[in-house]
């Protein structure tokens, strides 16, 4: 397959999550969804007092914080986060995010893989459960 350029807005991308957690996300790009190869991103905010559970997946992940004040777990460390920082998390390592400011946390994450259905996630909370989350 030829790469080809490829525009979304992201106002145009269905929403997922909002399991009662305050945690929704965006797919932007992913191999399954739209003319996209090698990079899967997307846009996820987390409402004041919202949290993506600790969990780990075997791909590393890249996070751009947009908005907002919180906090990442990063293994057993704690990273406190704003806009404008940038997070690496390796393949495999525990991590979750908090947001403990008054205003949404939005981040901007991408997977170096082609699709999001190659991320298998682990969540490492209380149920031990395998769900699919950015």
């Amino acid at each position: 397959m030829s790469a080809t350029a490829f525009s979304v807005m992201e106002s145009s991308v269905p929403l997922e999550g909002g399991k009662g957690d305050g945690c929704t996300w965006r797919t932007l790009t992913s191999a399954d969804r739209t003319p996209t190869t090698q990079l899967t991103s997307g846009v996820c905010e987390l409402e004041p007092g919202g949290e993506l559970e600790l969990h780990r997946h075997p791909t590393l992940e890249l996070y751009y914080f947009l908005e907002g004040t919180g906090v990442v777990m990063l293994g057993s460390q704690l990273q406190p986060v704003a806009a404008g920082s940038t997070i690496s998390i390796p393949a495999d390592l525990p991590h979750g995010i908090r947001n403990t400011g008054a205003t949404t946390l939005k981040l901007f994450y991408v997977f170096p893989v082609d699709s999001f259905s190659e991320v298998v996630y682990t969540m490492l909370g209380e149920s031990q459960a395998t769900a699919s989350a950015p």
